[in-house]
């Protein structure tokens, strides 16, 4: 099956807690917050919002980009994402509890993205984020092409032989816009695995990546974020 772009603007973030709270206070401030948003007027212009709290998996052998937690936001269309950044009316009380629910703004830790979905992701043990960067001076057309056309279809194959794949989506960083709508790439992909293997995961992953010379293709570095998936609303 070709992958296909979902139609859906995606906003994904990677949280981080502030000092002096716990992960399990945490948690639950970040449940509040997602709470207020979701009270808020605008928030018809969302299709789904996600929690995926941070899990720490003994014996994985990936690189680690630790966080707190990733959260996903999938827009109705690009039509509802700018009117959704454009109202106004809840901004002050949405940035005052941001800011008592974060170490850094949500602005900051965020990726604005294209998702590609090479298999739907299920409901899995495991939620697995790939923070992606390609080396300075590759081209951004020459990276997307070889992750898209090569790494995926490789990646899923291996992992479809080993019975371990419950979805993958690749989410490519849209550029910063002008208009200042969209925040500027703080990575160049996202990509996002569902299974229940974590460690069977991750040992496929870095093979595939080996076995296909990722560096000569212009990857820099791939980390991993290890998670436990919540769905907090979906249309």
């Amino acid at each position: 099956m070709k992958p296909e772009l979902s139609g859906h603007p995606k906003l994904i973030y990677f949280a981080e807690r502030p000092p002096g709270l716990d992960r399990a206070g945490f948690r639950e401030r970040w449940r509040q917050h997602a709470r207020l948003g979701m009270s808020m007027p605008r928030w018809r212009n969302v299709h789904r919002y996600v929690h995926c709290d941070s899990v720490a998996v003994p014996g994985a052998t990936l690189p680690v980009s630790w966080c707190d937690g990733v959260a996903m936001v999938w827009y109705r269309s690009e039509q509802t994402r700018l009117r959704h950044v454009s109202d106004r009316s809840a901004g002050p009380q949405m940035k005052k509890d941001e800011a008592e629910t974060f170490a850094r703004p949500v602005r900051d830790v965020a990726i604005l993205a294209e998702e590609l979905v090479f298999r739907p992701c299920e409901p899995a043990a495991f939620k697995l984020f790939l923070r992606v960067w390609r080396r300075p001076g590759q081209s951004l057309q020459t990276y997307r092409e070889w992750w898209q056309e090569s790494f995926g279809p490789k990646l899923l194959q291996r992992l479809d032989d080993e019975g371990i794949c419950r979805g993958y989506v690749q989410n490519h960083a849209r550029p910063e816009t002008s208009r200042g709508t969209v925040p500027a790439p703080i990575c160049d992909c996202v990509d996002e695995l569902a299974c229940d293997d974590a460690v069977a995961c991750g040992v496929a992953i870095r093979e595939v990546l080996a076995a296909n010379e990722a560096a000569a293709a212009g990857v820099l570095d791939v980390k991993a974020i290890w998670t436990a998936e919540t769905l907090l609303y979906t249309l």
